[in-house]
């Protein structure tokens, strides 16, 4: 039996099982390329937030901080990082709490994130300033490495390929890791 096209229904029928085996080879890593990805980009965009509060402090010689914000209007403390982060002018707590005073302080809002990403800290670590000559301040003024990990629980990645930390050190350099053997469960870092 031929068919217009001159093919055999056989040849159409070989031609797509080949299709079909071939885009079951290729599903695994495409969704491998796309958890990737969105670790990638997740990561990317709050280094670049970190890294953008140390240059604004410097610039106005004055703190800036980066909090966890489930609204994109004020800081919270409860939750992780995944919800969201804002950054703001942070002139009014020099040494204290992060708490933002007027909204037209915050300057980057960024919405909470999904396409499996957890973003987390250690549980004191629910915002990062700096103070006007960049050296990175924590919570209740102290100073010290800070630690916040990006990770995803997509199982398309593997325990050595899931995860990111992004390290910031007392006089506000911002690093980035590559830790291995990170469960899918996205643990805070220690």
């Amino acid at each position: 039996m031929k068919n217009t096209a001159g093919f055999s229904l056989i040849e159409l029928l070989v031609v797509i099982a080949i299709a079909a085996i071939l885009g079951s080879l290729a599903v695994p890593s495409f969704q491998g390329l796309i958890a990737s990805s969105n670790l990638t980009s997740a990561t990317n965009d709050l280094m670049a937030t970190l890294a953008r509060a140390k240059s604004d402090a410097i610039r106005r010689g004055k703190r800036v901080t980066v909090c966890m914000s489930a609204d994109g209007a004020a800081c919270t403390t409860t939750g992780t990082w995944t919800q969201g982060w804002i950054m703001f002018n942070d002139d009014s707590h020099p040494d204290g709490a992060a708490a933002v005073e007027n909204t037209t302080d915050i300057t980057a809002i960024t919405a909470a994130l999904t396409n499996n990403i957890v973003v987390k800290a250690k549980s004191s670590q629910t915002y990062f300033s700096f103070s006007g000559d960049g050296q990175a301040k924590l919570m209740n003024g102290g100073s010290g490495a800070g630690r916040i990990r990006v990770c995803s629980t997509s199982s398309a990645l593997t325990n050595d390929t899931r995860a990111r930390e992004i390290v910031i050190n007392w006089v506000g350099r911002v690093n980035l890791e590559k830790p291995t053997g990170i469960a899918a469960t996205c643990p805070a870092p220690t």
